[in-house]
């Protein structure tokens, strides 16, 4: 048996084969799996500040809007036929040069985009925020509504057959040997910290005697107070603009902005969510625009922060006063 040498042509025909594929990063994109959706490649390629900027651009339009609309709205104490004037003019504006209800409509639109622009920016930041905190929305959510359903339990039932009046339906049962005596003075956190990440599923206490103040309330429910805003403005818009029922009152006409107003304003529980939505304008106002002023860098020193402060809480409460008390006074007979 004889060994000859490897061929002068193996190597040529090593080289003409084609080159293997090189190795793909673990953390390379894979072709098979889901390419990123419009909200990633809109909202989620967006810096925070980016993000922040487009809710005090967004919500300083919207605050702007809701002073004028008020100023708009005390005309109603001069009577039926100035706010109905009033009204007419609102749509007549632009006219002869443009169609009736032009301006409008476009301030409706540029309302409508505020409005939008502000809702996803808020939802993007907050769905990052949960991210940083290990949270998802279905955990949340769950959450909650344990919390919720928790508490309820917890209140003292009226009194029943074989049961003493005041004992909750779920009495938690002392295990045997537990020690007996006056307990801690804590108290039970409202939902035990059902918006905050649970990591270790104890509830969570807070001493007594201390409580938050009123900017760290209205802070903490800005979500909140979103939430009962956009439900309000949606039935603002079926009440005294589209006359849909039942959120409309009976007698509504369009034409008669005087009439509709009063009627609808006549029911007392409608009269108290347009007042008690208006409390929830005002607090998300307040902390909206001093916010606004911090992201946008207009609050350089500690005296413009003083005066941020000031104005924003002013024109919240002259916001909330103005609007309020146009269903109290319906509902006292001084406006009818």
């Amino acid at each position: 048996m004889t060994f000859s040498d490897p061929s002068p042509r193996e190597p040529a025909a090593r080289a003409s084969r084609p080159a293997a594929p090189a190795a793909v990063p673990s953390d390379a994109p894979d072709d098979a799996a889901p390419r990123s959706n419009a909200w990633q490649r809109t909202l989620g390629a967006a810096s925070n500040p980016d993000l922040k900027l487009a809710m005090a651009a967004s919500g300083t339009a919207l605050s702007l809007f809701t002073v004028g609309h008020m100023a708009g709205n005390m005309q109603v104490y001069a009577g039926r036929e100035r706010f109905n004037e009033y009204a007419r003019m609102l749509r007549r504006a632009g006219a002869p040069v443009l169609p009736p209800n032009t301006l409008l409509w476009v301030a409706r639109a540029g309302l409508l985009a505020s409005a939008g622009v502000h809702v996803l920016a808020g939802t993007e930041l907050t769905l990052r925020s949960m991210r940083r905190e290990g949270r998802t929305v279905a955990v949340t959510a769950r959450q909650v509504t344990l919390r919720i359903a928790t508490v309820v339990g917890s209140r003292p039932r009226p009194a029943l057959p074989g049961r003493p009046l005041g004992v909750p339906t779920s009495a938690p049962e002392q295990p045997t040997g537990a020690p007996t005596g006056t307990p801690k003075a804590s108290r039970r956190a409202p939902f035990a910290g059902a918006f905050l990440p649970d990591r270790s599923g104890a509830p969570r206490r807070r001493p007594r005697g201390r409580r938050r103040t009123l900017p760290q309330l209205v802070a903490r429910s800005m979500r909140s107070t979103g939430a009962v805003l956009g439900l309000f403005v949606g039935y603002h818009v079926m009440d005294l603009t589209t006359g849909t029922r039942p959120a409309a009152a009976r007698s509504f006409e369009h034409g008669d902005a005087y009439g509709n107003l009063v009627s609808s304003l006549s029911r007392p529980v409608v009269a108290a969510f347009y007042a008690a939505s208006m409390a929830a304008l005002a607090g998300h106002m307040v902390h909206g625009l001093r916010t606004a002023a911090l992201d946008t860098g207009l609050t350089g020193t500690a005296q413009r922060v003083h005066r941020v402060d000031v104005a924003a809480k002013a024109v919240g409460a002259v916001v909330a006063i103005g609007n309020v008390s146009i269903p109290v006074a319906v509902q006292i007979k001084v406006v009818r």
